[in-house]
């Protein structure tokens, strides 16, 4: 179990890392040990997940009934968690990087609460006002571009790969969770 004093550091690391500082790597558990806490992460950005499902549901609603949402989303939500990971795994098998992995998994897990909870940020501040106008979808861009950003550079410093490499994970990243979501969205419809 992690501990709160683990938690706090993790999320502190992961701020650091999104103010584009790489001693931030300092303040993970980077063992293997480290490496299956930082699935705990899931359980600290599970409120945010939640609230922004429902903010999301106001905004487009679905036909289908609220235990079958749930139910989905439950289970779109532990493969997100899981599916990049492993495909990391391999990715950086490919790469020479295996001894990294842990700790790029650590800060991956980690900076994920943040990017849960900036995505609630401005989807609560859209829902607002300005969903849909030009000046909304060029806020969501920036964050979305932001966040490939962030994740960038998560893989540059923890793996210490050059930009290409990095740029592949993210990709491959954000492909499986289009696929992800493409597949949410159909099961929610029906």
């Amino acid at each position: 179990m992690i501990t709160l004093r683990e938690a706090a550091a993790a999320l502190y690391g992961a701020y650091r890392l999104a103010r584009l500082d790489p001693s931030g790597m300092r303040h993970f558990d980077v063992s293997i040990d480290g490496f299956w806490r930082s699935f705990n992460a899931a359980a600290v950005a599970a409120p945010f997940y939640l609230a922004l499902v429902l903010l999301r549901l106001d905004y487009r609603p679905v036909d289908g009934d609220s235990l079958r949402i749930f139910l989905v989303e439950a289970i779109a939500y532990a493969i997100g968690w899981t599916a990049f990971p492993l495909a990391a795994f391999y990715l950086t098998q490919a790469l020479d990087r295996t001894p990294r992995y842990p700790g790029y998994i650590v800060a991956y897990n980690w900076a994920a609460v943040l990017q849960v909870a900036a995505y609630l940020i401005v989807t609560a501040l859209l829902g607002l006002s300005s969903r849909g106008t030009m000046l909304g979808t060029a806020f969501e861009l920036g964050v979305f571009i932001a966040v490939l950003f962030y994740q960038y550079f998560i893989a540059r410093v923890a793996l210490d790969v050059d930009a290409m490499p990095a740029i592949g994970l993210v990709l491959t990243d954000f492909l499986l969770s289009a696929l992800i979501e493409t597949i949410v969205g159909a099961l929610e419809q029906g």
